[in-house]
C-alpha cells in the first residue's frame, strides 16, 4: 500500500485560499446533519488533549489536538494538531493533513461567514485581541468579507507583543497598529482570539454597531467576555449544542440572569440567511467552539482541488 498524501500548511492553503473556505463552510452549513462535538482529556490544569470525530457526505475525518500552555514560552505553537481523512464510502484513508493549519483556516473562515452577515457594510475599523495563528487568520478572514476596512487594530498580552504583531501582520497594505484594550474594543469588528482565562475585551468599550467574534474560549476555564457584554449582545453561536457544552462565556453568563434560550442563530440559520442583523444599532456577538463538521467539510476540499 502506498502512503497516504500529506497535506501541509502551504499546500493547505494553496487548494483553499481562505475565501474559498468562506464559501465551503457557507455551502456545508446550509445542509449540515449532525454534528459530532469534540472528547477532550486533560493534560494538567490549563493543557488538552482533544479528539475530533466527524462524519459528512463529503468524507470521514479526525483530528487530534494537543494544547500546551507552556509551549509559547519554549518558542513553540500552543496548539499542535494532526488530521486523518478518510473516504466517506469506504472508509479507506485518503490523505493525512496539518491539522494545526487546518484549524488556522477554518475557524477564520466560520468568523468570516458570520461577520459576512452580520456585520454592517460600512466597517471601517477591526479590532484584534491577540497576536497568534488565529489572530493572524482573523485578519485576512475578516479582511475577505468587509474589504473596505481601512485600520486593524491590535491588542496583545504586552505592549512589545502588540507591536511585533503589529509590525509584522499582512493586511493587504492597510494600516495596522497596537492599541490598549479599550481602543481595541471601540473598533467597528472585534475578535477575541486568545487562550484568556478572565475576560479581556472591556464592555464598557464596545459601540453600538459593532460585530464581536470570540473563538478562544472552548472550556468553562477560559473566556475573553464578561456576561454583562453577552447579555448587551445578540448572540450567535457555530452551534446550540456545542455551545452550551463547550462556550466559557455563554456557560459563565448562563449562571446568572442570560439564558440559552437566547441565542438568536446558528451557523446554519446564519448560511441561510434565517437570520442577520437587525439595525444598524445592535451589537452582534458570534461565538465559536470550533466543530469537526468544520475540519472535514474543508479537508474534503483540499484533498478534492489537489
Amino acid at each position: 500500500m502506498s502512503a497516504l498524501p500529506y497535506f501541509d500548511a502551504d499546500a493547505i492553503v494553496a487548494a483553499v485560499p481562505m475565501p474559498a473556505a468562506v464559501e465551503v463552510l457557507r455551502e456545508a452549513f446550509r445542509d449540515l446533519g449532525d454534528l459530532h462535538p469534540r472528547r477532550g482529556v486533560s493534560l494538567g490544569p490549563s493543557d488538552d488533549l482533544l479528539m475530533m470525530p466527524a462524519v459528512a457526505p463529503v468524507g470521514i475525518g479526525v483530528k487530534i489536538v494537543t494544547v500546551v500552555s507552556s509551549n509559547p514560552s519554549r518558542g513553540l505553537p500552543l496548539i499542535h494538531g494532526h488530521y486523518l481523512f478518510c473516504d466517506r464510502e469506504t472508509g479507506v484513508p485518503l490523505a493525512t493533513l496539518d491539522g494545526s493549519a487546518l484549524t488556522a483556516l477554518r475557524t477564520p473562515a466560520a468568523s468570516a461567514l458570520a461577520t459576512d452577515v452580520l456585520a454592517r457594510s460600512d466597517v471601517r475599523t477591526l479590532g484584534i485581541f491577540g497576536t497568534g495563528v488565529q489572530a493572524r487568520g482573523h485578519i485576512e478572514a475578516v479582511l475577505a468579507v468587509r474589504p473596505g476596512i481601512e485600520t486593524v487594530v491590535v491588542c496583545g498580552r504586552t505592549s512589545e507583543s502588540s507591536e511585533a504583531f503589529a509590525a509584522g501582520a499582512e493586511a493587504g497594505g492597510r494600516t495596522v497598529v497596537s492599541a490598549t484594550a479599550e481602543e481595541t474594543a471601540a473598533c467597528d469588528v472585534v475578535c477575541g482570539c486568545t487562550s484568556a482565562a478572565d475576560p479581556v475585551i472591556p464592555t464598557a468599550a464596545v459601540r453600538p454597531g459593532t460585530h464581536v467574534n470570540l473563538v478562544g474560549s472552548y472550556s468553562t476555564a477560559r473566556r475573553e467576555v464578561d456576561d454583562d457584554l453577552v447579555a448587551a449582545a445578540s448572540v450567535f453561536v457555530d452551534d446550540r449544542d456545542a455551545a452550551a457544552e463547550e462556550s466559557g462565556e455563554l456557560i459563565h453568563a448562563a449562571a446568572g440572569a442570560w439564558s440559552f434560550d437566547e441565542i438568536a442563530g446558528d451557523l446554519a440559520d446564519l448560511a441561510t440567511g434565517r437570520v442577520g442583523r437587525r439595525n444598524d444599532d445592535e451589537v452582534t456577538l458570534f461565538k465559536s467552539v470550533g466543530l469537526a463538521v468544520e475540519d472535514v467539510v474543508v479537508a474534503a476540499a483540499v484533498v478534492a482541488r489537489s
